[in-house]
């Protein structure tokens, strides 16, 4: 029977991710949580922690397969190495199940409050932890799913990607405990309540749907350019003759447009691979604008810092000024952690060792029209990155290089947490990919216009929208997550507070 519900629990995680971009069944976040709950609630602790562990397994080994092909293709590694690595990750990974069911089984007692607030906590525990332990991993969080999810996508700009995940799980709660534990499913007043409380929440979303939490302050065109170039002749003197002259193309044709209304191009992130210094930009700028003002341009690039290493950063030329550069570092990507031992790792796979270093400013790209707050790749992933300007930023902006993912489920999910991001600001994003998939995206989350995932060989294409601009916060850009970890907090206090009176009564 104990292997059965191991199994179990691997197929379950694997489903999850059914849930995600590019499947987009929602429906089964709704299921999944309450079958993990029904399949763990009896257990004792090891059965708990193995049943969570393969839950995760499943989870992970699907979800983040696309990672072998960044090893593969980007890290130099051959494919059997690649597989292997990514299963190592994703077993490491799957502590964090394992550890957040685990606290279920400590701190749950013999009430209610088990299913409705404990089992949410637990899950969105899990999710915190892995944001910032180990250099974080903040992916595959189930409150992403609620981008598509029309049931509950209103509570996005008040609640986040933590709180909407909570509510995911407690709707689940309600609609499997009510259905399948013994100890409540035999109370109508829990079974009635439950079915007020998921009703209520659809009708409040409804409402939420339709309010306007920031207001247009502008609008201007905007065009997103796609070079498509392999990430093999991107660093190749052909791929760099191929970028520059694309480069000069594009502000050449913008530049003979009749239009009087500002114009803004939008490069990908590491666009130019050749390393500049501050001072070249400027040279850059006169060769290819001569200080023009209704056309502007941010480009990606390196940038070789003060002391000589290398930073990760969008610069804006033209109508658009600033320098932004990359905080939040792939790990083993643009950096390795704790190098002296994993450098040695590094020389015995043959792996190309990546040396970025993060940068410090949060300054905005724009003017005093048109306030870019940005992303570069992976960090749009941390919610914090555009909330440290959320109060002075009309517009957002996430510059990636997801030709590492491959034609994998890699880029639907960054995409999915792009538009998520976009929601939850109630700003429009633009995005812009090396080899797709690159969109204008809504303050809603929804997609204006995209590419698709280019294919070998394609030429570079590009995207243009008029872009509305808008200012002002949401509850959620306003507060950030934190309002949201003390809940958590006092449910695990309270859940100390009832296990200690329990066992006071039972002795």
């Amino acid at each position: 029977m104990g292997f059965i519900k191991l199994i179990t629990g691997f197929v379950l995680g694997a489903i999850l991710i059914l849930s995600f971009q590019p499947f987009g069944y929602w429906p089964i976040s709704f299921l999944v949580p309450g079958l993990l709950y029904v399949l763990i609630r009896n257990e004792n602790f090891k059965k708990t922690f193995f049943i969570s562990y393969s839950f995760g397994f499943g989870l992970w080994a699907w979800g983040i397969f696309w990672i072998e092909n960044s090893i593969t293709v980007y890290g130099g590694a051959n494919f059997f190495v690649g597989i292997f690595l990514t299963l190592i990750l994703a077993a490491f990974l799957s502590f964090f199940q394992a550890f957040s069911f685990s606290l279920f089984f400590i701190f749950k007692n013999k009430n209610i409050f088990n299913a409705f607030l404990l089992f949410p906590a637990c899950w969105i525990l899990g999710e915190w932890l892995r944001e910032f332990l180990f250099t974080g991993f903040p992916w595959l969080y189930l409150g992403y799913t609620t981008i598509d999810n029309f049931l509950l996508k209103g509570f996005i700009p008040i609640l986040g990607v933590f709180g909407t995940g909570f509510m995911t799980v407690l709707i689940s709660q309600c609609i499997f405990t009510s259905l399948f534990d013994s100890s409540i499913n035999r109370n109508k007043k829990v079974i009635f309540t439950s079915t007020i409380f998921i009703l209520l929440v659809f009708v409040m979303n409804e409402s939420l749907k339709l309010k306007e939490w920031t207001k247009t302050s502008g609008s201007f065109d905007a065009l997103i350019v796609q070079p498509n170039i392999d990430i093999d002749k991107k660093w190749s003197a052909e791929g760099r003759k191929k970028i520059n002259k694309d480069i000069q193309k594009k502000i050449g044709e913008n530049l003979l447009t009749e239009k009087k209304q500002k114009i803004i191009l939008f490069w990908p992130e590491v666009t130019l691979t050749d390393p500049l210094y501050v001072k070249e930009i400027e040279l850059l700028e006169k060769k290819l604008l001569e200080n023009n003002d209704s056309l502007g341009v941010i480009l990606g690039t390196l940038i070789i810092s003060e002391s000589g290493e290398l930073k990760n950063s969008l610069i804006g030329l033209g109508a658009i000024k600033g320098i932004y550069d990359k905080k939040y570092l792939v790990p083993f990507g643009e950096y390795v952690p704790l190098s002296g031992v994993f450098n040695r790792f590094f020389n015995f796979f043959n792996f190309n060792r990546p040396s970025i270093i993060a940068g410090e400013g949060t300054s905005l790209l724009g003017d005093d029209f048109i306030k870019i707050s940005s992303a570069i790749c992976y960090e749009i992933a941390y919610q914090e990155t555009y909330l440290k300007n959320s109060d002075s930023s009309n517009l957002l902006f996430n510059a990636s290089n997801d030709n590492w993912f491959g034609k994998t489920i890699g880029p639907y999910q960054h995409l999915q947490i792009a538009r998520f991001r976009a929601a939850e600001n109630q700003k429009y994003l633009i995005r812009s990919t090396s080899t797709g998939m690159s969109a204008f995206i809504n303050d809603k989350g929804k997609i204006i216009s995209k590419t698709n995932i280019a294919k070998k060989n394609d030429p570079s294409e590009s995207l243009k929208e008029k872009v509305i601009l808008k200012s002002g916060q949401t509850p959620f850009s306003k507060m950030g997550k934190n309002p949201f970890i003390y809940f958590l907090i006092i449910i695990f206090f309270v859940s100390t507070i009832l296990k200690f009176r329990n066992n006071v009564f039972d002795n």
